[in-house]
């Protein structure tokens, strides 16, 4: 199963969304948006696929109209429709789902829909069956999941975890003495959880779907979590598909594992975007005078120093936002629905080496860097000898891989071989004139 491709039609408030995955991937993929864009009806949409009451068991039958239609196409050539029975009320299909998809295939849905909620009697029903084989020693030690648990609450409590295997299932507790023990189902819910997580990945589902990840999870055991999803798809050839309103998780995301979930008119679409361009979306940025949209935190850094000394009556801030196209695409769709303020208290910067973007030239909302970029300008003078030239025993001193001008400006910072303040006063040296017009420009903005 490589190829999984989901198309929603006139159901709930969607008229249409398409939805694609390559499985051979093997990776994360983590669906963020505001409440009500339909992330929950996707996850619903899957699990309908391989579980056809699905809607009947969760939703209203309201969501539906004459014409709602779903298709799933599993690698090309598997194509199921489901649609629209007004004598059941729900999604229907006539025939049968093939079996390598249902065993490839594996949602787990939020409070109180989800598969772990559902276990709860069952772990009361063979209680005594756990008890029996914590009493007779017939368990074994779970070392990976064991790992597991401690690296993401970083401790070593979970060291006397045991995994019962009862009629081809497993099921897990904390043994204490005299033969008492803590079920998997009386850990703490973030806990129970992970251990249901692990479950699904040792299913070896090329699938595994779950929405709201992060819901009882805290903080720390949110960001180190994902650092081992990371590592299990690839390990274990899996695919996760999560959703997660939680800006700490969505900041240890890579860059292609993050995707941007938006509904207009009923037209429902997902996107690859930065984090910081969805954190500047979901979250808002109000009660300022004048907004900057820049490209990343260095050159956030650099207009901040050269601002530094001058008095300025607005209220303002500057946002890194991720790619000069981001970051001309966000203000765009300010002028259109005032996300941040109205157009004319809304500007972008871009780096230097942009300048001769036809789409960007010629724009009273769009400036230039006086650089072809910060990190760049620096990597060329250094190159040329005006910081000194780190040696090789240096650089793998400082465990650099690959040589290219954002690593080399990294280490010079990091190392304070350099403080951004000196390579800023250099860099502005050499471009007295153009830096200073450039500032004027920028105070010009601000004191409209």
């Amino acid at each position: 199963m490589l190829h999984f491709k989901v198309e929603i039609t006139n159901v709930q408030h969607i008229k249409n969304f398409l939805f694609e995955l390559n499985l051979s991937e093997n990776k994360l993929k983590a669906i963020v948006g505001k409440n009500g864009v339909g992330k929950t009806l996707l996850f619903k949409a899957i699990q309908n696929l391989i579980t056809s009451n699905t809607f009947a068991n969760t939703s209203n039958k309201h969501i539906f109209h004459t014409n709602s239609q779903i298709i799933y196409t599993i690698n090309q050539d598997n194509n199921y429709t489901f649609n629209y029975n007004p004598l059941v009320e729900t999604l229907d299909f006539k025939g049968n789902i093939e079996q390598f998809i249902q065993k490839n295939i594996n949602v787990e849905l939020p409070i109180p829909f989800g598969e772990r909620f559902k276990q709860f009697q069952r772990l009361g029903e063979i209680d005594q069956d756990i008890r029996r084989g914590i009493i007779s020693h017939q368990f074994n030690k779970p070392i990976e999941l064991i790992e597991l648990l401690n690296f993401i609450y970083d401790t070593n409590r979970f060291d006397i975890l045991v995994e019962i295997a009862l009629r081809s299932k497993k099921y897990y507790a904390i043994v204490l003495p005299d033969n008492y023990y803590i079920r998997e189902d009386y850990l703490s819910s973030g806990e129970y959880f992970i251990i249901s997580i692990y479950k699904l990945i040792q299913s070896r589902c090329k699938l595994i779907a779950i929405d709201e990840i992060d819901i009882s999870l805290d903080a720390m055991a949110q960001v180190r979590l994902i650092d081992k999803l990371r590592i299990m798809a690839s390990q274990y050839e899996i695919n996760l598909l999560f959703t997660t309103h939680s800006l700490g998780l969505m900041k240890t995301l890579q860059s292609d594992e993050l995707f941007y979930m938006e509904l207009d008119d009923g037209m429902c679409t997902l996107e690859n975007k930065s984090y910081n361009y969805i954190k500047s979306l979901l979250y808002g940025f109000v009660d300022y005078d004048k907004y900057f949209l820049v490209e990343d935190d260095v050159l956030k850094e650099f207009i901040e120093y050269i601002l530094r000394e001058e008095k300025i009556f607005a209220k303002y801030i500057i946002l890194p936002i991720g790619g000069a196209d981001n970051v001309v695409k966000l203000m765009a769709r300010n002028h259109i629905k005032q996300i941040f303020s109205q157009s004319e208290n809304v500007i972008s910067v871009l780096d230097g080496d942009k300048s001769n973007t036809t789409a960007y030239k010629n724009r009273n909302d769009i400036t230039f860097l006086p650089f072809q970029d910060i990190e760049k300008e620096f990597y060329s003078f250094y190159k040329a000898g005006a910081f000194g030239i780190l040696s090789q025993e240096q650089l793998k001193q400082y465990n650099l891989q690959h040589e290219n001008a954002k690593n080399i400006y990294t280490i010079f910072i990091r190392e304070q071989l350099k403080s951004k303040e000196d390579i800023f006063d250099f860099l502005i040296s050499k471009k007295l004139t153009e830096v200073e017009q450039f500032k004027t420009t920028i105070l010009s903005f601000l004191n409209v």
